[in-house]
Formats: structure tokens, C-alpha cells, sequence
């Protein structure tokens, strides 16, 4: 295998971390824990080597790494999140976010640039990070015999930090005149266009 194809491999290992989380038992046992981690960490360096890695970053690429973030989330959304006993308002506004998350990407990308269009922008990296988070913060609290009332507040936060980010993204993808997945935030929109 050459050098430039492991970020696209740590992307698909990824998928498959995430497909062997729908099945562990328990959801939130020590194996689900320890896949959930690996898989965050996939996350965290398939960009970085990517960029590091002559040729390693590809159109492919970041398409898999986008796929496989977007799986990450909605095996944490609809398994490993509700095991974890948060108040049950908590759930819809869970899936509202990501809802929101999916047709934003999906109806501004295809309203500009006839594809549905992920970005790769620091807030929605930062949400990965956040929503990896949630799990270990859950583990700890059930570990710690503390108030589950602390992981409900970080819920929170995360909805709202997705709701914004989301909103970012939107618009980036309406504003930027060609397709970019890889821009880092909203304040780059105007040096893509003049690229462009």
C-alpha cells in the first residue's frame, strides 16, 4: 500500500468501527467504549497526515473522511446518546441539530454547486471533537457516580455549537463561487472567490 492511500484507509476503518458500534454489547460497555475512541482518533489524524503526505490529500479523500465523520455522528446520535440516560427533550433537539446539519449541507450544496457539500471548516471539526467527547465525559460521570445532569448541560452546549456551525457552513457553501470542502471558516470565503 503507498504512503498517499493511508488517510483514505483511516477513513474506511473508520466506517467500520462505526458499523461494529451498532452491534457491541452493551452499547455502552468497555468494547464500544474503546472502539468509540479509536474511531475519534482516526478522525483526529486522517486530515493531518493527508495534508502532510505528498498526494495524500484527494477529492476521494476528503469525501470518505466526510462520510465517515457523518456515520461517526449518527451512530453516536441515534446508539451510543440514548443509552446514555439524558432527559428525553434532549433527544429531539439532538436530532433536530443533525437534521439540520444534513439539509443545510444538503440543500445549499446542491442549491449552488449541484453536489451536497460537507466542509471541513474548524467549527465543524471542533463539533467532531465535541460530540467524541460526550461519551468519555459520560464514562467518567458513571464511573465517578456523579450527576448525569453534567453531561445534559455539555448536550446542550453541543446542540447549540452544531446549530451555529451548521449555519456557517451554509452559508460558506452558498457564498463561495466554486466548491471547497477543505476551508477552514467563513472568514476565507472571500480569498477562495478571488481564486476562483
Amino acid at each position: 500500500m503507498k504512503l498517499k492511500h493511508i488517510p483514505n484507509m483511516l477513513g474506511i476503518i473508520r466506517i467500520l468501527l462505526t458499523i461494529a458500534l451498532i452491534f457491541i454489547y452493551p452499547v455502552l460497555g468497555t468494547l464500544s467504549f474503546i472502539v468509540f475512541c479509536i474511531a475519534g482518533f482516526t478522525d483526529m489524524i486522517d486530515g493531518p497526515l493527508a495534508r502532510r503526505i505528498p498526494n495524500g490529500a484527494s477529492k476521494l479523500g476528503a469525501d470518505i473522511d466526510a462520510f465517515a465523520d457523518m456515520f461517526l455522528i449518527i451512530v453516536g446520535v441515534f446508539v451510543l446518546i440514548p443509552a446514555m440516560g439524558v432527559w428525553s427533550w434532549l433527544w429531539f433537539g439532538i436530532i433536530a441539530a443533525l437534521a439540520f446539519k444534513i439539509l443545510s449541507a444538503s440543500l445549499t450544496g446542491l442549491i449552488k454547486h449541484k453536489r451536497v457539500l460537507f466542509t471541513h471548516t474548524i467549527g465543524n471539526k471542533l463539533a467532531a471533537i465535541f460530540l467524541f467527547i460526550a461519551p468519555i465525559i459520560y464514562f467518567i460521570v458513571a464511573y465517578l457516580e456523579g450527576p448525569i445532569i453534567i453531561l445534559n448541560i455539555y448536550i446542550i452546549f453541543l446542540m447549540v455549537w452544531v446549530f451555529t456551525v451548521t449555519i456557517e457552513e451554509g452559508l460558506i457553501n452558498l457564498l463561495l463561487k466554486k466548491p471547497n470542502t477543505n476551508i477552514r471558516g467563513i472568514w476565507q470565503v472571500s480569498k477562495e472567490n478571488a481564486k476562483a
